[in-house]
C-alpha cells in the first residue's frame, strides 16, 4: 500500500514538473502573415517591400527615422560630423557582431557600400550612394565618406533598407547572401521554404540585448481573405495588406488591434517610355483624362487617399499646390487626344500587373474598363511578385501598375530611383529618360539647405505630373492588424515596422 502511494505521488511530482518545465521553456513565436513571398535576403541585390520587411528584422543601418518624430537618428552610428559640404565623418557603435560571430567596423561600412556601388553587381538601389565620390577607413570605428557634390538626401538614404550593412564574412562564405543573410540586428536567419515560410529566431548576442521573441515566421499567403479568417482563429498574430472590405468585420473583433495611419507609400500607372506610342505626351494625356482615380480610391475603403503628385503629403518635397495640376476625368478630351497623336481608333497595349495583393488585379481592371471608353484595348497580364519584379527591369512591358513606400521619406527618394535617367533598367522601371527632369532631380540633391530643396522638390513634381512620368493612382493609409495579445507593434508613416520590441502577453 505505501509501494502504491510512493509511485503515485512520484507520477503526480513528474507530471507537475513537466508541466512547469514546458511553461518554462514554452517559445514565444510571432508568426506574419504575409502576401508576397521575399525575392531574397541581401540588402544589396533586393528592392521590393516583402523582402525590407524581413530583412529589417534582420539587418540595420547607420542611420534611422524616429517613428513619430521623423528625425533622423544614429543606429548602427554614433555620431556623424559635416566638416564641410561633401565629408562625412562618421562614428560607429563599438561591440556590435554579425550573427557569424565577426565584428561590425569601418571596413564593414566600407565593403557594404562598395559592393552596393559595384557596376558589375548592377544592384537595384545603388542610385541611394550615386554622390560617393569615396569611402575611406579612418580607424576601427570611424568612416570617412567624400560625395562629388553636396548632396542633401545623404543621410536620408543611409536609413534605407537597402543601405543595411552586411558581413564581409558572410559573403565570403555565402556569396550573395540571398538565401543566407547575415547581419547586425536582433532576429537571425533559420530557415525558408520557397513559397511558404521564413523562419528568424532571437540573436542572443544582439548590441541592443536580447528581443522578447524567440522566434517570428513569416507565412506566405497570397489570399487576403485567408490572411484574415487565419488572423481570428490565431493561427497568425498579425497581417497588413488587408482589403478594406474585411475591416468592419476585423475591427468589431475584441480579439483583434487594428490600427491606421496615413502613409508614404504610392500605388501608380507608368508607361515604357522606349516603347511606341508611350513617348507620345499626347497618348499619356489621353490616358490621364481616361483614368478616374476617384473611382480607384473608392473601392479602396479608406485604404486610399487621392493626391495628384509623384510623391504625396507625408514626404517631404511635397506642396498642396501640387493638387491644382490634376487631370480632370474627361474620355471626350482623351478620344480627341488620342485623335491628335494619330489614333483615332485607339490602338491595343498590355496592361501589367501582379497578383502580390488583390488592389493590383483590381486597379488593373478597373483601368482596363477606363481605357476602352477612349478606345484604348488593353489586354491584363498578371505575374507573381518576383517574376512581375524580374520583367519590369526589361524592355518587355507596355503599361504597368507598381508602387513605391518611399522609405526615405523625402522627394528626393523616390524621383532620382524612379525616374533619373541614369537608373533606367534598374530602379527606373519605366526607362524614363528626360534632360530637363534629370537636371531638376539633380538640383535637389546638391544642396544640404531643407527650405532650399523643398521648393526644388516641389519643383520636380510639378514638372512630372505635367510630363506624365507616371500616373498617381492612390496614396496609401496604412493598417494593421493583431491579435489583442501582441504588445509594442507599431508602423511607421512608409508602413514599415520592427519586431525587436514586440511582445506577446
Amino acid at each position: 500500500m505505501k509501494l502504491r502511494k510512493s509511485v503515485v505521488l512520484v507520477t503526480v511530482l513528474a507530471f507537475l514538473l513537466l508541466g512547469m518545465t514546458g511553461g518554462a521553456m514554452a517559445k514565444k513565436v510571432l508568426t506574419y502573415g504575409q502576401a508576397a513571398e521575399v525575392a531574397g535576403l541581401s540588402p544589396t541585390l533586393t528592392n521590393d517591400s516583402a523582402s525590407s520587411a524581413a530583412m529589417a528584422q534582420m539587418y540595420e543601418t547607420l542611420f534611422t527615422r524616429n517613428p513619430v518624430t521623423n528625425v533622423i537618428e544614429p543606429k548602427l552610428a554614433v555620431s556623424y560630423e559635416t566638416p564641410d559640404d561633401v565629408t562625412w565623418v562618421i562614428k560607429l557603435r563599438q561591440g556590435v557582431k554579425f550573427h557569424d560571430g565577426t565584428d561590425f567596423n569601418a571596413e564593414a561600412v566600407k565593403f557594404t557600400f562598395e559592393r552596393l556601388l559595384d557596376p558589375e553587381l548592377a544592384a537595384p538601389r545603388a542610385s541611394l550612394l550615386a554622390s560617393v565620390a569615396s569611402i575611406e577607413v579612418l580607424d576601427e570605428y570611424t568612416v570617412k565618406i567624400t560625395t562629388h557634390d553636396p548632396d542633401g538626401l545623404f543621410l536620408a538614404n543611409l536609413t534605407h533598407d537597402n543601405s543595411a550593412i552586411i558581413s564581409p564574412a558572410g559573403v565570403a562564405k555565402y556569396g550573395n547572401l540571398m538565401k543566407n543573410p547575415v547581419g547586425t540586428g536582433p532576429f537571425k536567419f533559420k530557415s525558408m521554404v520557397s513559397g511558404d515560410s521564413l523562419t528568424m529566431e532571437r540573436f542572443d548576442g544582439y548590441w541592443g540585448g536580447p528581443a522578447k521573441l524567440d522566434e517570428i515566421v513569416f507565412r506566405v499567403i497570397p489570399e487576403a481573405a485567408t490572411r484574415v479568417a487565419m488572423l481570428e482563429t490565431g493561427e497568425v498574430d498579425f497581417i497588413d495588406s488587408i482589403p478594406g472590405e474585411q475591416l468592419p468585420r476585423l475591427e468589431a473583433n475584441p480579439d483583434i488591434k487594428v490600427v491606421k495611419s496615413q502613409g508614404t507609400p504610392v500605388r501608380y500607372l507608368s508607361f515604357n517610355f522606349d516603347k511606341k506610342p508611350f513617348d507620345n505626351l499626347l497618348v499619356r494625356q489621353a490616358i490621364a483624362h481616361a483614368v478616374n482615380t476617384d473611382d480607384i480610391v473608392a473601392t479602396m475603403d479608406g485604404l486610399g487617399y487621392k493626391s495628384v503628385g509623384i510623391w504625396g503629403p507625408m514626404v517631404f518635397g511635397y506642396k498642396p499646390e501640387i493638387e491644382e495640376l490634376a487631370y480632370p476625368y474627361d474620355p471626350e478630351k482623351g478620344k480627341e487626344l488620342l485623335a491628335q497623336a494619330g489614333f483615332p481608333n485607339g490602338f491595343k497595349t498590355v496592361l501589367w500587373t501582379t497578383n502580390s495583393s488583390e488592389d493590383y488585379v483590381r486597379n488593373a481592371q478597373i483601368i482596363q474598363a477606363q481605357l476602352k471608353k477612349i478606345g484604348i484595348d488593353a489586354e491584363i497580364k498578371v505575374l507573381d511578385w518576383a517574376a512581375y519584379l524580374a520583367v519590369t527591369r526589361t524592355n518587355e512591358t507596355d503599361m504597368f501598375l507598381l508602387g513605391w513606400s518611399n522609405l526615405t521619406q523625402d522627394g528626393g527618394g523616390c524621383a532620382f530611383p524612379n525616374l533619373h535617367s541614369s537608373n533606367a533598367g534598374s530602379s527606373n522601371r519605366s526607362f524614363y529618360r528626360d534632360t530637363e527632369a534629370d537636371r531638376l532631380i539633380e538640383l535637389t540633391m546638391v544642396t544640404t539647405d531643407q527650405d532650399e530643396r523643398l521648393e526644388r522638390l516641389h519643383a520636380v513634381n510639378e514638372y512630372l505630373v505635367k510630363d506624365l512620368a507616371w500616373i498617381s493612382l492612390w496614396h496609401q493609409v496604412n493598417i494593421i492588424a493583431m491579435r489583442s495579445n501582441i504588445e509594442g507593434l507599431e508602423m511607421t508613416p512608409v508602413a514599415d515596422w520592427e519586431l525587436y520590441p514586440v511582445d506577446i502577453k
